[in-house]
């Protein structure tokens, strides 16, 4: 549960295979929720945080905190929210391409 009015939030994600940590700060301006006592909604940037990191699973830890730069949690006002993601390769679909309808056609009358 929140303590501060206005918190940012400090993101750790950490590999279950690799140990990797990944780090992170949100602005609270950021959040996209219309209920932000109730929950919270982030866009989160997958290639901007996690470029060249290892699939699979990892845990993450949200912190409430008043800085907006720091990355040590034990620094943080506190423990909001514990979890578990799956990062998995980018699939990129190909764009699809679709001939070009008839300009002709039939029509039946009935009766």
């Amino acid at each position: 549960m929140a303590t501060l009015n206005s918190p940012n939030y400090l993101f750790v994600f950490q590999s279950r295979t690799s140990n990797d940590q990944v780090k992170f700060v949100i602005l609270n301006s950021a959040d996209l929720s219309d209920f932000k006592d109730r929950f919270n909604a982030f866009n989160i940037v997958v290639n901007n945080h996690f470029e060249d990191m290892n699939v699979g699973g990892w845990s993450y830890k949200v912190y409430e905190q008043v800085s907006t730069t720091n990355l040590d949690p034990t620094l943080s006002t506190g423990l909001l929210e514990t979890g578990q993601m799956t990062l998995s390769e980018a699939t990129i679909e190909p764009f699809k391409t679709y001939k070009t309808a008839p300009k002709t056609y039939k029509t039946r009358k009935n009766g």
